[in-house]
């Protein structure tokens, strides 16, 4: 039988991308959490971890567990918050428009956790939040900023696009095809860089709706590079001829010792995108 422990181990090792990390995430030692991955793997037939000096790489068979217990781990470890009916604390919480919710979902869960009185109320603006996940440029000035990565734009297009078997694109290649315009933060549209381009076809809410619309043939836009992780409707393209900027993301929080310590322990995880 897998106990409760182990498969928390396991899973802050799957969101930290280290042992290390998810040791310090759980108050133990490396060698506990290597022995009881370790172990794990035993009783499943099979690894689930690649292990190299970069960190971790999670295999099919530890995608599907992660998948299978994460909400188990996150509901078990809440019980005795919810049985005693402890009071509650609300952490107001934003998410920027181009940063995609999916990239954060496992940071909240595993802080969730470790504070089971924890509960998150998301905000409109980075500016009424005590956390926010979102690129520097949009810092608000009553926050401090941590950066996670910092990575290109480059160009989305759906995986049946014309323009998807290339390696590589210059500006004119796109001057036939329509733009998906998002303007929600500084530096992230990057319509400058084409003004002789076709009209935007269409404006997007947030990143998540865009891809959705690129992937639909739509249209093609500008996008971090990681946005194409894990999707096979989408093919990311770099820009060959021009400079097109990059972008450096973190978590922002407000000047206040709990929110600060909030971030800390947020960012004991993999960068998000």
């Amino acid at each position: 039988m897998i106990d409760l422990t182990t498969l928390r181990y396991f899973t802050s090792a799957f969101e930290a991308g280290t042992f290390s990390q998810a040791a310090r995430a759980n108050g133990v030692s490396q060698p506990t959490v290597s022995a009881a991955i370790q172990k794990l793997e035993e009783t499943l037939g099979g690894p689930l971890f690649q292990r190299s000096k970069s960190g971790l790489t999670p295999t099919v068979l530890a995608r599907k567990l992660y998948s299978d217990a994460e909400q188990s781990v996150t509901h078990l470890s809440t019980l005795e918050a919810r049985l005693r009916d402890l009071p509650q604390q609300t952490v107001r919480f934003h998410c920027a428009p181009d940063i995609l919710v999916h990239g954060i979902a496992a940071d909240l869960s595993r802080v969730r956790r470790k504070s089971p009185t924890l509960t998150f109320s998301f905000t409109e603006t980075a500016e009424d939040s005590d956390i926010a996940y979102l690129s520097e440029a949009c810092v608000p000035g009553n926050h401090a900023f941590i950066p996670l990565t910092e990575e290109p734009f480059c160009v989305a297009v759906a995986r049946f696009h014309p323009l998807a078997s290339q390696s590589g694109l210059d500006l004119a290649d796109l001057q036939d095809y329509p733009l998906i315009h998002r303007p929600y933060c500084p530096n992230a549209d990057h319509m400058q860089l084409a003004p002789s381009l076709v009209s935007p076809v269409a404006q997007a809410m947030n990143d998540s709706q865009l891809l959705e619309l690129v992937a639909a043939g739509l249209g093609v836009a500008f996008v971090p590079r990681s946005h194409g992780d894990g999707r096979d409707d989408i093919t990311i393209l770099p820009l060959r001829d021009v400079e097109t900027g990059s972008r450096k993301i973190g978590i922002s929080h407000r000047k206040t010792a709990f929110a600060k310590g909030l971030a800390q322990d947020l960012t004991l995880t993999r960068p998000v995108s």
